[in-house]
C-alpha cells in the first residue's frame, strides 16, 4: 500500500516517530527549521485528512480486512498510543 506522504514527508515522519525534534531534523536534512516545520504541518494535515477519509468512506472495513496482519497490528498499536 502506498503512503500519501511524499518521500521527504515520510522521512520527517520517521524522524519524528524516532523522537527527533524539529531542529535536529532540520540539521540532519540540511534544511531550514521553517522548511522542516512546514513538512511537519503537511504530515499532520495529511494525517487528519486520511482519518476524515476513513470515517467517510464506505470501503474502510474492506481496506482494513485487506491489510496484511503485521500492518493491521502496526495500525492498532499506533492508534492505542494515540
Amino acid at each position: 500500500m502506498r503512503s500519501i506522504l511524499s518521500t521527504g514527508e515520510r522521512e520527517v515522519a520517521e524522524l519524528l516517530a524516532a523522537g527527533h525534534d524539529v531542529e535536529s531534523i532540520a540539521t540532519e536534512r540540511d534544511e531550514s527549521v521553517e522548511a522542516t516545520r512546514k513538512a511537519v504541518d503537511r504530515v499532520r494535515e495529511k494525517t487528519d485528512r486520511a482519518f476524515a477519509t476513513l470515517l467517510e468512506s464506505p470501503f474502510t472495513g474492506d481496506a482494513a480486512d485487506d491489510l496484511p496482519a503485521d500492518e493491521r497490528e502496526r495500525l492498532r498499536a499506533a492508534l492505542e498510543d494515540a
